[in-house]
């Protein structure tokens, strides 16, 4: 690689911008590395073209395009992206307003590299109501994911599955996560019933971790295939999911597109909980459980549901008494005010429990809520 020609490349990018994007090197990373949806970290790029110049403005723009689309899983609910008109480079481009170079390479004819991408977080809102398309912001509590591989001790394959997942923007996520270290004080054996499913163990396990909710990424190779485990709890609640994929002829690769298909599992889980639908709570195999990771017996867990209402008021004053106390009920979570006027607001807020319970619990609290023209009326009595 050719690293004098991709000096004067950056040189002449910073100066005429990428149509207003900002274009930094490493040290200016932090700047970019805030904790949002609209930031998204470690997109790769590998681009062939006529010359060094040519190759790196493709790879720019091919980062960018692929950063969007992520943003915008991020934002939508499940199915709406699909529904949207295929947004031009140009489009997206003038959304774009910083991008972060992590590390590249390059040739008279090649560049790869691995690049942050910042976006303008209202231009992206406008695009998004231009279109009429719901999206939400809420994200899932932090939680912490330790992977494994079975058996233990594979060694270059311990590697490459902790590498898969520290390649994935797990930070900006809509679940942001950390990764865990494998502590040596932990006994082994608790690990490996963890990794099986046993509550007990899991229970153990993150007791010795100490830091919140704990999600043990299982990875194990097998005739060809790489399955993966997401066992003990996520932001959603108590989970156990297993996804079995084709190897093919790169290993690393499919162990790649396996961490990748895993983080999007969460993601999903979480957006199908916040629009009310059912999401598997139990483990799921395409076919029989691979041998060391068979199912353990596990009650359902209890899933909040996503409840959008219109609370009627008399005044400022008012507002803001009934949502004082609708913050500090109990059972009452994620409350979201997603639109305000002078005698209503439109909230959104998470309980877990039936419809009858739900207006139980707030008639104890001081409110009604009834359905007028199918649309819940919450307001004090």
């Amino acid at each position: 690689m050719r690293f004098q020609a991709l000096e004067r490349c950056v040189r002449s990018l910073s100066v005429v911008g990428l149509l207003g994007a900002a274009v930094v090197t490493a040290p200016g990373l932090g700047a970019l590395a805030a904790d949002s949806l609209f930031n998204v970290a470690k997109v790769t790029v590998d681009v062939t073209a006529k010359d060094a110049v040519a190759a790196r403005a493709a790879g720019m723009a091919e980062a960018q395009m692929r950063a969007m689309t992520i943003v915008l899983g991020r934002l939508l609910p499940p199915g709406v992206q699909e529904q949207l008109p295929e947004l031009t480079k140009e489009e997206v481009e003038q959304m774009v307003i910083g991008v972060a170079v992590r590390k590249e390479q390059a040739s008279t004819t090649r560049y790869i590299a691995t690049l942050d991408v910042n976006f303008n977080e209202p231009a992206v809102k406008r695009l998004l109501a231009a279109y009429a398309v719901p999206f939400s912001e809420n994200r899932a509590p932090t939680i912490f994911i330790l992977p494994l591989m079975q058996p233990a001790g594979t060694g270059e394959g311990e590697a490459v599955w902790r590498q898969a997942w520290e390649d994935l923007d797990l930070s900006h996520s809509v679940t942001p996560a950390t990764l865990l270290p494998l502590r040596t004080d932990v006994d082994p054996g608790t690990v490996a019933q963890a990794a099986s499913g046993d509550r007990q163990a899991l229970a153990t396990l993150n007791s010795a971790y100490g830091y919140g909710s704990l999600l043990l990424a299982v990875g194990q190779v097998k005739d060809g295939t790489f399955t993966t485990r997401l066992v003990g709890e996520d932001g959603v609640g108590v989970m156990d999911f297993t996804q079995s994929e084709s190897i093919g002829g790169d290993e690393k690769a499919a162990v790649r597109k396996a961490a990748a298909t895993a983080l999007a599992i969460l993601e999903n889980r979480w957006k199908v909980m916040r629009s009310g639908g059912e999401m598997p709570a139990q483990t799921v195999y395409e076919e029989s459980p691979p041998p060391g990771m068979e199912e353990a017996p596990e009650a359902p867990a209890v899933v909040p549901r996503n409840v959008v209402a219109l609370v009627e008021f008399s005044g400022l004053k008012d507002w803001q008494e009934i949502r004082s106390r609708l913050a500090q009920m109990a059972g009452l979570q994620a409350l979201e005010v997603n639109s305000l006027s002078a005698r209503t607001a439109a909230i959104t807020f998470d309980f877990a429990g039936s419809l009858d319970t739900l207006q139980a619990a707030l008639g104890q609290n001081g409110f009604m809520l009834d359905e007028r023209n199918g649309t819940f009326v919450l307001r004090s009595q």
